[in-house]
């Protein structure tokens, strides 16, 4: 049986070079003694392997696997699948098992969604909270100023999250109770946009800018009291359209 499995690697890879050439270069080894040490392998042997005149033994692949665990094994032994392949190390093997757990057993779409925003805004929060810090260090801030600064990013990073999910949750079509509600995923894309403009100077440490451009205060003010109009001009419609009521309530919160 390992007779006929290392006749077909042979087949399988011959068109292909010498499978250890292959794997040498995959491996982007700096030269074949390199490889040698690496897999604690004699030269000889292993000349002989590139030159296709033996054909390696089970403990030769596994010594090439052990010291290389990104060679696909599966491809050593049949020559099928790809050369390298992703390493899980412990890390991986956790997170893999509570996504698996805590997330993919509960069978919900919408659960699985918000989970992968929460991870794509986790690592955006840490890197705007190393910004900040960076920034505050080459500025020069004072403690109590930096904690203010802190507070606020949190702030708003917290906000943003809210306003991501309210916008994931939006219907693509209305329901039969309560239709559609017409431009309600463009305010919380407004509101998003506005969100993040103020994380962008929190984290740049931006205090009076808005002070010293009454025009660019006049117009965030504007915005806000329009949408605010438009929350309150959609409070006043039927019974029949109490989400847009729900969502007006949501968005005058979160701007406050």
């Amino acid at each position: 049986v390992i007779e006929y499995i290392r006749r077909a690697n042979m087949e399988n890879i011959e068109n292909q070079g010498n499978w250890l050439k292959l794997l040498i270069n995959e491996l982007k080894m700096p030269s074949t003694a390199e490889f040698c040490r690496k897999a604690n392998l004699n030269r000889g042997l292993v000349d002989k392997l590139a030159a296709d005149a033996h054909s390696p033994s089970l403990d030769t692949l596994q010594k090439i696997k052990d010291a290389f665990p990104e060679t696909n094994m599966n491809w050593l032994i049949s020559g099928h699948g790809k050369v390298l392949v992703d390493v899980q190390d412990d890390n991986d093997i956790k997170l893999l098992e509570q996504y698996r757990s805590k997330i993919k057993s509960k069978a919900n779409q919408r659960l699985v969604e918000k989970f992968s925003i929460s991870v794509d805004y986790f690592v955006q929060d840490h890197s705007e909270m190393d910004e900040l810090e960076n920034n505050a260090t080459a500025q020069d801030v004072k403690d109590k100023d930096l904690m203010s600064f802190r507070m606020q990013l949190l702030l708003f990073q917290y906000r943003r999250r809210l306003v991501s999910d309210l916008l994931l949750q939006v219907p693509k079509s209305g329901t039969l109770l309560t239709g559609t509600i017409v431009g309600l995923k463009e305010q919380y894309s407004d509101l998003l946009d506005h969100l993040n403009n103020e994380i962008f100077k929190t984290v740049k440490l931006v205090t009076d800018d808005l002070a010293s451009n009454p025009d660019e205060k006049d117009q965030v003010v504007t915005s806000e009291a329009s949408l605010e109009e438009d929350l309150s001009d959609d409070e006043s419609l039927s019974d029949d359209e109490s989400l847009s009521d729900d969502v007006g309530r949501d968005l005058a919160e979160l701007l406050e």
